[in-house]
């Protein structure tokens, strides 16, 4: 049904703003795109669902690592100050660990995850001074955080994890040799570690970039239909712990076939390129919009009916080119599936198509 007051719920016209403003507003969609808006996966890889699948393969490799530095001699001639070493690599791993396990990080915001990975760094730090220097071989340990934050952390923290690992690799020529005594670090080493973290900052770099290219459409930019499902399904797991209501919209660009059959398959793209650009300006940073079939697109909005409608009124009265959308509106009720929501949002952009385009309807409870 409609909204009580707006049956028929026509687009006013583009939005308002100076060519400079767009231009801004365009540069701007794009750095955050190639950012990933600083882990804007609804609660980052440290969230409850799938916490353990993802963490797993890292705290393995680190536990056999951290088992392997005191196994070959036991460390039973080795000095005091060394012992002391893979005692606190030990205790900072154990926090590190728990921390990642225990922590409530859906309710923190996610850029405070990034003490796990940087945190390891430290343990690895620690490892490598315990063992004599960089010929114990475990500076191809600091991959293990870096491949962590360029799978699932933004494109700032990938771009820090680089000093940050130089940082600790050069960190014990200052601080441990005046502690602790003679300690051999060969400059070929050391030139040979910079090495591989510079290759491991450019591998990692490269795997971002596939992963992202994986998750997003590639003609507009936007979260494909497999990332958009999987974001759908964690707004309603977060949704239903916290009490919120979230609401899920489809909306469909009127005539598509007809403006592509008369303006040919390029123009087609570009409106769909245009649409993308001018609807990812109109909602809000939170939500989530993606393209999710040809001339369809799926929206996720944190808020109810309401605020789902207003939404969604903006990006039908911003289709460029002289074009119209029309929507389907639906507030995910409290236990629903949320593909049965958006089921019954299709159903309310089907009414709206038979009831003559260029509108949004919602659905029924």
């Amino acid at each position: 049904m409609t909204r009580p007051g707006d049956a028929d719920r026509s687009p006013t016209g583009p939005r308002a703003g100076s060519a400079w403003d767009r231009i801004v507003r365009g540069a701007s969609l794009q750095f955050a795109r190639a950012t990933d808006a600083a882990l804007s996966r609804d609660g980052g890889p440290l969230r409850r669902d799938g916490r353990w699948v993802r963490l797993l393969p890292f705290a393995l490799i680190a536990l056999i690592a951290s088992v392997l530095t005191v196994l070959p001699s036991g460390l039973k001639d080795a000095e005091a100050a060394h012992i002391s070493t893979v005692i606190w690599s030990a205790v900072i791993f154990v926090i590190v660990v728990a921390a990642a396990a225990l922590l409530p990080w859906d309710r923190w915001p996610p850029d405070m995850q990034a003490v796990i990975p940087f945190g390891y760094m430290v343990v690895v730090m620690l490892l490598r001074h315990a063992q004599g220097s960089g010929d114990a071989g475990y500076t191809v340990l600091y991959i293990l955080p870096v491949v962590w934050i360029a799978l699932y952390g933004p494109t700032w923290q990938l771009a820090l994890a680089l000093p940050v690992v130089a940082g600790l690799i050069f960190l014990p020529l200052v601080l441990y040799q005046p502690l602790f005594g003679e300690q051999h670090y060969p400059t070929n080493d050391i030139a040979l570690l910079v090495i591989i973290t510079l290759v491991i900052f450019f591998v990692a770099g490269a795997l971002r970039v596939a992963t992202n290219a994986a998750s997003l459409d590639t003609l507009t930019g936007l979260p494909n239909r497999r990332v958009f499902m999987a974001r759908l399904r964690r707004v309603s797991t977060a949704a239903g712990s916290r009490g919120r209501p979230f609401s899920v919209a489809i909306l469909d660009l009127d005539h598509f076939k007809h403006y592509n059959d008369a303006h040919g398959h390029d123009a087609g793209d570009q409106l769909l390129e245009a649409t993308a650009l001018q609807w990812q300006e109109a909602i809000r940073q939170r939500d989530v919009l993606a393209r999710i079939g040809g001339e369809e697109f799926g929206l996720i909005v944190h808020g109810d009916r309401d605020d789902c409608l207003a939404v969604a009124d903006r990006l039908i009265a911003a289709v460029p080119h002289g074009q119209t959308a029309s929507a389907g509106v639906a507030e995910c009720l409290p236990g629903e599936d949320p593909s049965d929501a958006l089921r019954r949002a299709d159903g309310a952009l089907y009414r709206a198509k038979e009831a003559g385009r260029a509108r949004v309807m919602e659905a029924a409870p």
